[in-house]
């Protein structure tokens, strides 16, 4: 080759030599499965940032490897929330951060379809909202910007899946009643709707195995008539539909209807085969519920006073339109203030509590009207300081006062009588708290009754005696339920032929006789072991009764069971009338087209949702009444303070003029 050519090949080489070394090199591609779980950095390739917290870590491929984002990965904690969500689900990944945030990066969150369509039908039933509300366009906007791949069902998509819900949480709710062989208490009430239906509902009350007092609704179902075998026979089918064998008292309202009601109950529940189904033979089966017969005594005696309360309504309404009165008021505060150092019959006489009368009615509602604590232990207590109250505004020098008083002991006679008409099973219940006991009971009776010693006595006996009728119920269920050793098939066993059995006989009787009065033996122990022990503090207001039970119940194992049955009674319907408050909002005016069926699942799968997931958040009157007094405080002060004002410019004005 010429030396031209020769130079001609080394520059051709030289200019591939050149184009070679401008190329980059392509980088290799990631082949770790850590790669999928972490992303380099725009602005560093050597640093890398995990997908799922955002931490960052060093990823130099020949310095620092991918070890330490390996074993990083076994520790984050939203990774393995990642991973647990994974299963099963769909995944939705959201941007997290934004413009504003630099660690903009991508959280991995578990999604599925029936989980969000769930929650949307407990959201329409604990928001008593209508079913047409998944076709509400606002919240279609909503849930298309929030869940974009959520496919909304239809408001029938949605009714099926509340009687799905319903099924479902009844038959939990029904196996805890029936596995437990659970005694129950019941109340129940009757309410008509817009559509001019009546509903009835049945609301059960327990003690479960953990003492907690446990309150659901059972049955909300439409009753063709308000007569009292009607509603014996809606309580005979609720109870055959959730499989309830054993129960004990019906808190339900003073008509006449309900009397009725009552004794179909109990003739019906006394044919069942099961002897355990009532206790005493339903003697203690009717409570009259107590809030309702407060409501009569106090009506009644406000009419008494109707005039002056009328005056004061009055006086009220024109001192809350006419400020500058206020102000004239105010000029005697201090006279006020002198007569309340002088005379003390004076601040007696407003003071919130003068020998307990003026606050019993308050507290005595407060008490029938709770749902969610033990009422029965202190219901006789209310009653007692009911009357009592009553002897001593009766002996007041006021002629007014001393009629009112006079009508309302009429009207608590009619129900209580002294305690003599009261249901005695709620004297039984303030016996089995361990701060009153058989003192306690035979305290109220000397009260009650004064100097009448007779009464007292007669009354303490009575209460006694029904302690151990108890007591020896209970004890007979017990050794029911209980397998003999003395069993026929057993004796037959061990000796083996008809002459054997027939022989051995005898001995059968004697022994299951002998058994059974050693366990009445042991009952009557255990009755007089409890009433001897000491009582518990009687001041002691916070003592928690089912939790004394659990800790003591073992040292007295048929008085736990007496005491797990009574102290679940209701004093009141009040638990049963809530519901119709709910009624109002689920069948109202466009509503109203909803089926029984279908208002009873939407009704009674609130209840059982709140009950489990929101358990504080039901309604407690007590709350509610010191939420009105804080209000009327608040106006008070308000008034308090445009008047000092007005006052003030009068002031000024004056200044001004002089």
């Amino acid at each position: 080759m010429s030396d031209e050519g020769e130079q001609i090949v080394q520059m051709e080489g030289t200019q591939r030599g050149k184009e070679k070394a401008k190329r980059k090199r392509p980088p290799m591609k990631k082949r770790s499965e850590v790669w999928n779980h972490f992303t380099l950095l725009e602005d560093n390739p050597n640093k890398c940032m995990c997908n799922y917290c955002g931490r960052q870590y060093q990823c130099h491929s020949r310095l620092d490897g991918i070890t330490n984002m390996t074993r990083y990965l076994k520790t984050c904690q939203l990774y393995k929330t990642f991973r647990e969500q994974q299963s099963g689900s769909q995944q939705n990944f959201t941007a997290e951060g934004g413009e504003e945030n630099a660690s903009n990066f991508v959280l991995g969150k578990g999604w599925s379809q029936d989980t969000c369509r769930r929650t949307i039908t407990k959201m329409i039933i604990m928001g008593e909202l209508p079913l047409s509300f998944v076709d509400n366009k606002g919240f279609r906007h909503f849930y298309s910007v929030a869940i974009p791949q959520f496919v909304m069902p239809s408001r029938r998509t949605i009714g099926r899946d509340v009687m799905e819900l319903f099924l479902e949480e009844k038959a939990m709710l029904k196996s805890l009643i029936c596995n437990n062989k659970q005694r129950v208490s019941l109340t129940t009430n009757l309410w008509t709707s817009v559509q001019n239906m009546s509903y009835m509902v049945i609301t059960t009350h327990f003690i479960d195995s953990d003492w907690c007092l446990i309150k659901r609704i059972i049955s909300f179902n439409a009753i063709k008539d308000h007569r009292g075998k009607s509603i014996g026979k809606k309580i005979m089918a609720c109870l055959q539909n959730w499989g309830i064998e054993r129960l004990f008292p019906i808190t339900i309202d003073n008509a006449t209807t309900n009397d009725i009601a009552i004794g179909y109950v109990t003739m019906q529940l006394l044919a069942w085969k099961n002897d355990d189904a009532l206790v005493l033979a339903g003697q203690f089966m009717h409570v009259r519920c107590c809030a309702h017969i407060l409501n009569l005594i106090v009506v009644l005696g406000l009419g008494e006073l109707h005039a002056s309360v009328a005056a004061i309504r009055n006086a009220v309404k024109y001192v809350e339109f006419h400020l500058f009165d206020v102000m004239t008021a105010l000029k005697f505060q201090a006279a006020f203030n002198k007569m309340t150092e002088v005379d003390k019959s004076y601040e007696a006489y407003f003071a919130k509590k003068e020998n307990n009368v003026r606050r019993v009615f308050y507290d005595a509602t407060l008490l029938f009207s709770a749902s969610l604590s033990v009422t029965s232990n202190l219901c006789y207590v209310i009653i007692g300081l009911i009357e009592s109250s009553l002897t001593a505004l009766q002996e007041s020098t006021d002629p007014w006062v001393s009629s009112m008083a006079y009508s309302m002991r009429k009207k608590i006679d009619k129900y209580w009588e002294s305690t003599r008409k009261i249901n005695k099973m709620l004297i039984i219940a303030s016996i089995l708290d361990p701060r009153a006991k058989m003192d306690f009971a035979k305290h109220i009776f000397e009260i009650i009754f004064g100097n009448d010693n007779f009464m007292v006595e007669q009354m303490t006996k009575a209460v006694k005696d029904l302690l151990n009728e108890f007591y020896d119920a209970y004890s007979a269920f017990s050794a029911c339920s209980t397998p003999s050793m003395y069993s026929e098939s057993g004796l037959n066993g061990s000796y083996g032929g008809d002459d054997a059995f027939l022989v051995a006989r005898p001995f059968f009787g004697y022994a299951r006789k002998v058994s059974i009065q050693n366990e009445s033996k042991r009952v009557v122990s255990e009755v007089e072991r409890y009433l001897k022990d000491p009582v518990k503090d009687p001041i002691n207001l916070k003592l928690n009764v089912l939790l004394w039970w659990k800790v003591n119940g073992s040292r007295y194992p048929i008085l736990e069971k007496i005491a797990r049955d009574v102290l679940a009674v209701p004093v009141s319907t009040v638990a049963s009338e809530s519901a119709f408050s709910t009624g109002c909002h689920i069948i109202d005016e466009y509503k109203s087209s909803l089926t029984p069926a279908m208002v009873e699942a939407l009704i009674c799968t609130e209840n059982w949702l709140q009950s489990k997931l929101f358990a504080n958040l039901v309604y407690n009157l007590q709350e509610n009444i010191k939420e009105q007094m804080f209000h009327m405080e608040l106006q008070e002060e308000l008034i308090r303070s445009q008047a000092l004002t007005v006052e003030a410019v009068s002031t000024d004005i004056g200044v001004m003029d002089v």
